[in-house]
C-alpha cells in the first residue's frame, strides 16, 4: 500500500457556495445539472445540499435578504479548474439558473457566509 500524500503535496481545492432553482429536488438531479453546466474534464464534488423550502434555506434567505424560491449548496473543485468554473457561473449557464454566492479555500468560511450548518456525522 502506498504512503499517504502529505498535505502540501495534495491538490489544492476551492469550495463554491451556490444557489439552484427549486425545480431541482434531488442530489442526483443536481449532479446531472452540474455535469451539463461544467466542461467534462473538470472534477467536482457536491458537499452540502439544502433544497428549497428547508428550514436551513429559509433562515439563510432571511439572513441574506435573498428573494425567490431557491436551494443552496456547496461544490468542491480543484484550484487549477477554479477560474474556469467561475467563468461558467458568470457566463450564461444554459438556463440552469445556478448562481455562485461565495467561494473560499476553506469550506468552513463558505458555510459561515451562507449561514449553513455543519452536517452531523452519521
Amino acid at each position: 500500500m502506498a504512503a499517504k500524500l502529505s498535505k502540501a503535496k495534495r491538490p489544492k481545492r476551492r469550495w463554491i457556495g451556490f444557489s439552484f432553482p427549486s425545480s431541482i429536488s434531488s442530489r442526483n438531479e443536481l449532479e446531472t445539472s452540474f455535469g451539463q453546466f461544467l466542461p467534462g474534464e473538470i472534477y467536482f464534488r457536491l458537499y452540502d445540499v439544502h433544497f428549497s423550502g428547508s428550514e436551513v434555506v429559509v433562515n439563510s434567505r432571511e439572513l441574506h435578504s435573498i428573494e425567490g424560491d431557491i436551494g443552496l449548496g456547496i461544490v468542491c473543485v480543484n484550484l487549477v479548474d477554479y477560474e474556469m468554473v467561475r467563468q461558467c457561473f458568470v457566463s450564461s449557464n444554459a438556463g440552469l439558473n445556478l448562481n455562485s454566492l461565495s467561494s473560499s479555500g476553506k469550506i468552513r468560511l463558505v458555510r459561515q457566509r451562507l449561514g449553513l450548518p455543519k452536517p452531523k456525522k452519521k
